[in-house]
């Protein structure tokens, strides 16, 4: 056996990483329009596809994902928002693009091992309108009228909630842990506690480990008997993932190795002073 050949069989196998995050700016969009496929096809880009639903039927986005440049007023209170927009008004840190998530929406992620550091994530203006001011689906978060008003709970009071909640997948299996987001939070005995996300805030995603695919699933504390009234909507931009490979690692010290029986009749014995 030669030192080369020993050399070889020698070397070790080191991961790698890389961390690429998905700002949705590479996209190209002509200004005040959304991403839309009436085949139903995900958009992707650097081994992430983001699922996108049509409804062929009523010809309407159904599920999943949109990025989009179509902004709505930051202050919207009363007028009735646009599908697309988010409070804050623009994406994270001002950026020209973002993406607005529906409730169930998939992320199929491709490469051997990947991680999901996190994203940022805010209200649509949409549902922010609603929670915020009720329309005439979604009831004012907080207001207990018809709920219990001046008998269990005080007008004002009523302890509602819009949450979205991450959860990881693995070769169809379903991960031990999740993350959970609450976009908004009347639950507090304080009622001076009580927020709706309008900024764009970081979402820690490392929990779920090595992933495959994310789900993501919104919870409202305002249902009626077809479904949540609260609309089903918020935004997500600057998608961070982190991807594993296996690499070649050098043996450095190997040149200094001593080797023998030279040749080698039945074993081999390594003295190499390098690694005591």
């Amino acid at each position: 056996m030669t030192l080369i050949a020993l050399a070889l069989s020698l070397t070790l196998v080191k991961a790698q990483t890389s961390t690429v995050t998905i700002d949705f700016e590479t996209f190209t969009l002509s200004p005040n329009t959304a991403y839309s496929n009436t085949n139903s096809v995900a958009f992707s880009t650097s081994s992430v596809s983001f699922q996108y639903q049509w409804h062929t039927s009523f010809n309407y986005w159904s599920g999943g994902f949109s990025y989009t440049n179509k902004y709505d007023s930051a202050a919207i209170v009363t007028s009735t928002p646009g599908l697309y927009g988010v409070k804050p008004f623009k994406g994270y840190n001002n950026s020209n693009t973002y993406v607005i998530a529906q409730d169930k929406g998939i992320v199929n992620l491709s490469a051997p091992s990947t991680t999901v550091d996190g994203f940022y994530i805010t209200n649509s203006t949409y549902a922010y309108k609603a929670i915020r001011h009720g329309d005439s689906f979604a009831r004012k978060f907080g207001d207990t009228t018809g709920t219990g008003s001046g008998t269990t709970i005080a007008q004002g009071s009523y302890p509602d909630f819009f949450k979205v909640t991450v959860k990881g997948y693995k070769n169809g299996s379903l991960k031990t842990d999740s993350v959970p987001f609450y976009l908004a939070d009347y639950r507090f005995s304080n009622n001076a506690q009580d927020y709706v996300i309008s900024n764009w805030q970081w979402v820690n995603t490392t929990i779920l480990g090595d992933v495959d695919s994310i789900k993501f699933y919104i919870y409202t504390s305002d249902n009626g008997s077809f479904g949540p009234n609260t609309p089903l909507f918020f935004g997500i931009d600057n998608f961070t993932v982190k991807y594993s490979t296996a690499g070649i690692g050098e043996l450095n010290s190997v040149s200094k190795a001593k080797l023998y029986p030279n040749p080698i009749i039945n074993d081999l014995i390594i003295n190499n002073p390098a690694q005591r």
